[in-house]
């Protein structure tokens, strides 16, 4: 899901109406491994996936592309040159801007890709140099949406839990302009698969306020997350529409749609008078009244955002002060053990 800087994902609960002699809901914040457990394997691999189910994790996140022969991969672009070998391998199919893009190749295409941890594809520097080296003689793949969700059943039924998917439907604006329905399909192998109701412990997620109404329309019945930052996407002109989502009217008209509200942390933690730090801001609560849980992204150990000195100062800020209900995390064990240390989980 998220797309830069400050990883979080994080749900706030509903606040219950307090019954006498009833106790009150406990609050107990849930973690999701944004694209696996990325800081620390290559993102959106199964063996990324699996050690993120190990680290005892709610949720598991799907980033979902669409190949140019329908059908449906996890990577978390549109392109496919930040975390494979697609210019080594086919140097001639790269479009006039110089990026290759996942709808120009088919599922066997890019499945013959090595994948790598992330880097600049200008540079070919990674993007974080700390984690997992850049080049090593390991084949990881880029695994089709189908075999996330078959090894995540699999290992509920080895282990005995009752871990979820999170799944994102990429720019669906783009790839439906390439002649791929990537929302539809992505919502039928959700249905598939059984995860299409609202206690199926899966969430869709998206960035695109259209496609968000539309899901609906399409008989998307389990959670929803509106995906809000200040830019908008990004093969979409929308900023504008994402401005208008952190207004009261559009919050409003969102919560008709959506169940879940999850805007880029800086949306919520703003800077300071004095821009040394961070604080609060209201839009979380607003979004809570308009009847939506709160969910944000992302959080990286190696990547804190301005203001904050360690990573204990930003996950009280985020479950002490914003009261968050989980968490997006490259990182999903140090989430998971703040939140046991804290009495939390």
């Amino acid at each position: 899901m998220a797309r830069k800087g400050f990883s979080l994902f994080c749900a706030a609960c509903m606040l219950a109406v307090a019954v006498p002699g009833m106790a009150a809901p406990q609050y107990h914040p849930e973690v999701a491994a944004h694209r696996g457990a990325s800081g620390y394997l290559p993102e959106h691999t199964l063996e990324t996936k699996a050690l993120a189910y190990a680290m005892g994790v709610d949720y598991i996140e799907q980033d979902v592309i669409m190949t140019k022969d329908k059908k449906l991969m996890v990577m978390h672009d549109v392109y496919i040159d930040t975390t494979t070998d697609v210019a080594k391998r086919f140097p001639d199919r790269k479009r006039k801007d110089g990026r290759y893009y996942a709808c120009d190749f088919t599922a066997d295409e890019i499945r013959s890709l090595r994948v790598s941890e992330r880097f600049n594809p200008k540079t070919g520097e990674a993007v974080f140099p700390k984690r997992f080296p850049l080049k090593t003689s390991i084949e990881y793949r880029v695994p089709f949406l189908e075999e996330e969700f078959q090894q995540v059943q699999g290992l509920n039924k080895s282990t005995g839990n009752s871990i979820g998917v999170y799944v994102e439907v990429k720019e669906p604006d783009f790839f439906e302009k390439q002649g791929l329905p990537i929302l539809k399909d992505t919502i039928d192998m959700l249905t598939r698969y059984g995860y299409n109701s609202p206690d199926s412990n899966a969430i869709l997620q998206i960035f695109d306020y259209d496609a968000v109404k539309k899901a609906r329309e399409l008989g998307w019945k389990g959670p929803l997350a509106m995906l809000v930052e200040a830019d908008g996407q990004g093969h979409k002109d929308d900023a504008a529409v994402h401005a208008w989502l952190q207004t009261d009217e559009g919050l409003k008209e969102l919560a008709k749609y959506a169940t879940i509200y999850a805007p880029d942390f800086e949306l919520l933690a703003v800077p300071s008078k004095d821009g040394k730090s961070y604080v609060k801001s209201d839009l979380g609560d607003r979004a809570r009244k308009a009847g939506m849980k709160l969910h944000t992204w992302t959080f990286r150990v190696d990547s804190l955002p301005k203001g904050f000195k360690d990573v204990d100062e930003v996950m009280d800020f985020c479950f002490k002060d914003l009261k968050l209900d989980g968490m997006f995390s490259d990182f999903p064990d140090v989430v998971v053990n703040y939140l046991k240390e804290n009495k939390l989980r």
